[in-house]
């Protein structure tokens, strides 16, 4: 039997054009092989607001400007 475990994860993004720094939520919803992950079999799931989307390394675009290249920050940078 597969184990589905979801978890809530906050990505902080930098567009590397205007500047501009935002947050995106995503629940990523994580199904683990039965014999532990041994045969690849993992698959994670990004979700926002219900809606499957890719993850957040994948395709992100800014809000502002709309350019393509933008950059992460470790989780909890922006609280600090």
């Amino acid at each position: 039997m597969r184990e589905t475990i979801g978890s809530g994860e906050t990505w902080p993004f930098r567009c590397l054009r205007c500047l501009l720094v935002w947050e995106v939520e995503y629940v990523v919803r994580r199904t683990g092989d039965e014999q532990g992950g041994e045969h690849g079999d993992d698959v994670a799931v990004w979700t926002r607001e219900g809606v499957a989307v890719q993850p957040p390394w994948s395709g992100t675009t800014c809000p502002g400007c709309g350019c393509g290249t933008v950059t992460t920050f470790p989780t909890g940078y922006l609280t600090r």
